[in-house]
């Protein structure tokens, strides 16, 4: 302890090349709480040299991320919030979109923060992002926690699970669901989206299944399920048919039969 101490009270990160953690937390397991007592210096020696930091430095997140599961939970957020955070706004402020030249360099930088930032306040970020006529749709709003989640995920090192329902989808029967599963495991099963879902069961009933351009209804795109028009909500895992005039929830059984419904009636 009285070298470490020596050592953290010398260390000075605007001219060291080795990171602190590197020598530092090799001693948890041993020392443990004993090691509280540096955490304190250490943490204002950080803090020092982030106030002229800017976030196209990655330096600072290698250095600093080591130890978001080493300081106190409390102590964590406050650097965030005072310090990162607040260059983070910065330049998602100055984010442009500009489809015929976009760049992305802002967005990457804020993205490299995610897996350490608290949610909620990457939310905030993400606030300042999106504009505020994308982000009161409840569709878009699903799709960023969603992705956020991936991050966390990512982030502790947990296997990163694409949004998929095959054991989810609520509407299908029983029966349909047997069904579909040994369809897909024929074809080396995953979880898959909702629309790919419909698009094997398209397949397996010798259907095309294709996008129609141009077409939306009520935000979502509109796809033809051979000669049926249908509707995706992925946020409430829900099929609808366009059934005369009007769109009709289904299930894919019904999908199925109102498609050769439809060419019997063209003949």
């Amino acid at each position: 302890m009285p070298k470490l101490s020596s050592a953290v009270d010398s260390w000075d990160p605007r001219h060291e090349t080795i990171p602190i953690h590197s020598w530092v937390h090799p001693w948890l397991p041993l020392l443990g709480q004993k090691l509280e007592t540096l955490y304190h210096t250490i943490r204002t020696r950080l803090e020092s040299v982030l106030h002229a930091w800017h976030p196209s430095d990655m330096s600072a997140f290698y250095i600093l991320s080591p130890w978001k599961t080493v300081f106190d939970p409390t102590s964590w957020e406050q650097i965030m919030v005072r310090y990162i955070i607040p260059k983070l706004l910065g330049v998602i402020h100055e984010f442009q979109v500009n489809p015929a030249d976009q760049k992305l360099d802002q967005f990457y930088w804020v993205r490299t923060w995610a897996g350490v930032i608290p949610v909620h306040h990457m939310l905030h970020i993400m606030d300042d992002l999106i504009p505020q006529e994308l982000l009161s749709n409840e569709h878009v709003r699903y799709r960023l926690n969603m992705g956020l989640d991936m991050m966390n995920q990512a982030a502790q090192g947990l296997e990163v699970v694409q949004p998929g329902l095959r054991e989810n989808i609520s509407y299908l029967k029983a029966r349909e669901q047997r069904q579909f599963e040994a369809q897909t495991d024929d074809m080396g099963g995953g979880d898959l989206s909702l629309k790919e879902v419909i698009e094997v069961h398209a397949q397996h009933n010798n259907l095309l299944f294709k996008p129609k351009v141009g077409r939306m209804q009520d935000g979502h795109q509109v796809y033809g399920f051979g000669n049926v028009s249908v509707i995706i909500d992925s946020l409430n895992q829900k099929v609808f048919a366009q059934v005369d005039d009007r769109w009709s929830l289904v299930t894919l059984e019904q999908l199925v039969k109102l498609e050769k419904t439809s060419v019997v009636r063209r003949r």
